[in-house]
This record gives C-alpha cells, structure tokens and sequence, in this order.
C-alpha cells in the first residue's frame, strides 16, 4: 500500500551559518513550519552536536509531486556536486523516501552499487569520504556517542556462533561459495619471508620450487603485506563500517573490491589488529 502523497514537495539548501558547508536534500511535508532542516549522515551528526540553531534552511524550488522531486534530486545532487569543498552531501540524490519496503530494498542496492562503483573509479571522491568517516568517528569517540570498535562488540576472541547461526551460514555458503563461484577458485594462498601472495593454482609448483610455502601467515598485518590493496585509511573506515552494521561484509568488500574473507579477518582481528 503507498503512502498517503504529502502537500508540499520542495529541494531545500541547508547551509552551517559558521563555515558556509551546505547539505541539498528534498523533503515533503503537511506543514511548511515543520521545524525540519535536513537529513543526511553528516548533517544529522552536527545537528546533534551543535544543534538547531547554527543551520539555515531554505527552499530552492517547489515540485507537484514526491516522483518528480526525485527526479529533481538527482539531476542537482550528482557527481559534480559532491566534490564541491562545502559540501555536506555524501550519495548521489534520488534515493531519500521510500514508498514501501520493496522500494526501499531497491533503492538501498541501487545506491550501494553507484557509491561502490565511485569509489573505486573516483579517487577525489574515495578521498573526501574517507576523510569525513574518519572525522565522524573522530568525533564520535570524543563526545562518547560511539564506542571504540576493539569493544566486544567486534572483538570475537573467545566467542562462537550459535549452532544454528553456524548451520545457516553453512547453508549459504555450499550455495554462494561454490565452484567457481568461490573467490579463492583456481587460486593458491603461498608465504616466503613473512610476505602473503595469492597465485593462480598454475603457478603453485614454480612457487613452491622457489621456496615458498603454502598456506597464510595472519599474524603479518595490513600494509606489511605486499599484496594487500588496503591501507590504513581504508581499514578505518572498513572497521567503522562494519561497526555501523549497515553494510554486510560483502557489500563491503565489493566496494573496496577484496575478498569477503578479507573483510571477515580484520572483523575479527586477525588482520590489521594494529589499526
């Protein structure tokens, strides 16, 4: 059943009266005097540290309908706009609102795979928002809103999965993981002086003439690791992530285009405990 269509519809421009930083956002309301002045991770985060009263809020324009301001969302938050310096907007526009679950579901993985896909081939942007989650956590630390990620509440040492979470996962994983299916299909985990390397299983027999040995050394952390495609930046911000819960660890190892394992490991501090 769809909602009940609101009475206004507008693109509004919130702007932090201190430093000129804006947020561009849509919202549809029964009443202009609502008292609202925005959404989005960032400014949700200052408006609960500082409050109401730094923010301005004002209507840009006016549209007849919540599918057109949609429409107009996305034409005026795109990709030119997040790279903006004073801008607060952190996705693409077009995926606030939801008219029921369904829709939500295909938002949320129409939007994860667009901010996957800039991250990867957007380094200013991958840039920009690494430097905002660190801040956030920074942040978030200090007025004591978040925990540190070593709490409990990521440290599995010393913890299992229920039986029945172990059956289902086993269940998922004979489907997902697969044949080829599996990331680690045709591929050979090998170690030589404290150095990991992932080869094709065609290269096994030279590697291991060479000295190498199969198998892999956790105990080697994060950048040590020659193969490792993350750095420092991207595991705090991957730790965070995982923290949050709102992306599963798949979801976050597609957008930092690594192995779900990978993402598993320094879940559970077996990689990258340092950071």
């Amino acid at each position: 059943m769809s909602r009940k269509q609101k009475k206004y519809h507008f693109i509004y421009k919130t702007t932090d009266t201190r430093n000129g930083n804006f947020y561009i956002g849509m919202h549809s309301t029964e009443n202009l005097k609502d008292g609202y002045v925005g959404s989005g991770t960032r400014l949700k985060h200052l408006i609960y540290k500082h409050g109401k009263e730094i923010f301005n809020m004002e209507i840009l324009e006016f549209l007849p309908n919540r599918e057109s301001l949609k429409e107009r969302e996305i034409e005026i938050v795109n990709s030119d706009l997040l790279l903006e310096e004073k801008c607060m907007n952190l996705k693409l526009g077009g995926y606030g609102g939801f008219v029921n679950e369904d829709h939500r579901l295909k938002c949320s993985k129409a939007g994860n795979k667009a901010f996957s896909e800039k991250l990867k081939s957007n380094p200013e942007f991958k840039k920009k928002y690494s430097e905002t989650k660190r801040q956030n956590l920074v942040d978030g630390l200090l007025d004591g809103k978040k925990r540190p990620i070593t709490e409990s509440r990521c440290d599995w040492t010393g913890r299992k999965h229920k039986e029945s979470s172990k059956k289902l996962i086993g269940e998922k994983t004979h489907i997902t993981q697969k044949g080829e299916k599996n990331s680690q299909y045709g591929t050979y985990w090998v170690t030589k002086n404290n150095v990991n390397k992932k080869i094709k299983s065609t290269e096994l027999y030279s590697f291991l003439n060479d000295g190498w040995v199969r198998g892999v050394k956790t105990k080697i952390n994060g950048e040590l690791v020659k193969s490792s495609k993350l750095t420092s930046d991207d595991v705090i911000i991957i730790k965070q992530l995982i923290s949050e819960g709102v992306l599963t660890n798949r979801e976050i190892s597609e957008q930092y285009n690594v192995a779900r394992q990978t993402i598993d490991k320094i879940k559970r501090g077996l990689t990258w405990s340092h950071i």
